[in-house]
């Protein structure tokens, strides 16, 4: 991996099962996985370790605090899957698709940089889409149904994807481009 590679964040790591797959599957693209659960970012952690996972580096932190450790211009990618929708009504603000929170990614993310954003709750998807439209993104490869959309054939599924599909549950995917 060069000094110049692509990063790309994941937030809200979980077990770290993507960012494995991904770093797998991409070892010229230097991924890092934010987690603020220490206890899973730690079993993230030595799943990739055990995998020899040289361009995957993990930080516990809570995403509040991202712009702590990344540059203006830094970030070629976010990764948002499956966060808490936040469901209650006085509780959007919490949520990682909030304007609020998009106006620090968007300050992150080089020119063209993209936010990759996957979720079971069609609530949420609705929000998060508006969301990125009201922030200045413009939207991409976006869908209610990824499994059985063109996208499929290169998602790698998360753990919460597997649980939901299994469910019988759609999966809605959407780019918002910068």
């Amino acid at each position: 991996m060069t000094h110049d590679a692509p990063l790309y964040l994941e937030l809200g790591c979980g077990k770290g099962d993507f960012a494995i797959k991904m770093a797998q599957r991409h070892p010229d693209v230097c991924y890092i996985a934010l987690e603020k659960d220490e206890s899973v970012v730690l079993a993230a952690i030595e799943k990739a370790a055990a995998a020899g996972v040289q361009n995957l580096f993990f930080i516990y932190t809570d995403v509040a605090l991202l712009t702590n450790y990344f540059e203006e211009g830094e970030v070629d990618r976010i990764y948002i899957n499956f966060c808490d929708p936040w469901s209650r009504k006085e509780k959007p603000k919490r949520r990682l698709t909030h304007r609020d929170y998009l106006t620090s990614y968007k300050r992150l993310l080089k020119v063209n940089g993209e936010i990759h954003f996957k979720t079971d709750d069609k609530k949420l998807f609705a929000f998060s889409r508006q969301e990125f439209i009201i922030s200045g993104l413009s939207l991409h490869n976006d869908t209610t149904d990824l499994h059985n959309s063109e996208w499929n054939p290169n998602n790698i599924r998360t753990e919460f994807e597997e649980k939901f599909a299994g469910q019988g549950i759609t999966i809605c995917r959407v780019e918002a481009h910068k």
